[in-house]
Order: C-alpha cells, then structure tokens, then sequence
C-alpha cells in the first residue's frame, strides 16, 4: 500500500515516549504512531457506536416516559417540563 506523508508536530516529550516504546518493541518511531493512531481510529469507531447505542436508549426512554405520564398524569405534564426546562438553563449558566 502507497503511503501518504501527513506532517504533525509533537510535543518532545510524546516524542520521547514514542521513541522508548520503539526502543523497546525494535520497531520505527513511525511504526510506532501508525500503530497508535489505528488503535485510536478504530476505538473511535467503537466508542461512537456505543454512544450511538446510548443516546437511542435514552430518547426511547424519555419518550416512553413522557408518554406514560402525558397519558396518567397529564396534570403534573407540563409543569415537569418546565422544570426540565429550568434546570438545563441552571446547568448551562
């Protein structure tokens, strides 16, 4: 496979913690980051799955929710959203 150049300043001290894992596992500094930075692409990978996965069960949640109390409490319905309301407001500041 063709490699492409990508330049990217590291701090010197990545750069000696890159070149003691290289040291220690005979590999190239290079080798190294790819190494690195396929794990960190393919976690990410997994990790926006998760989320996705997350985020689905949370707004069914909420919506079954909203739905079991719009059906029996539909008194107390809008107050709890404007409470809702009012707290995201306190969080944001």
């Amino acid at each position: 496979m063709l490699k492409r150049y990508v330049p990217l300043r590291l701090d010197p001290e990545l750069i000696d913690l890159l070149d003691n894992i290289a040291i220690k596992r005979s590999q190239s500094r290079a080798s190294v980051m790819r190494e690195g930075l396929l794990f960190f692409a393919q976690r990410h990978a997994i990790i926006s799955e998760t989320e996705h996965r997350r985020i689905l069960a949370d707004e069914f949640l909420f919506l079954a929710l909203d739905t079991i109390i719009q059906r029996e409490h539909s008194d107390v319905h809008g107050e709890l959203l404007n409470e809702a309301a009012r707290r995201a407001r306190a969080l944001r500041g």
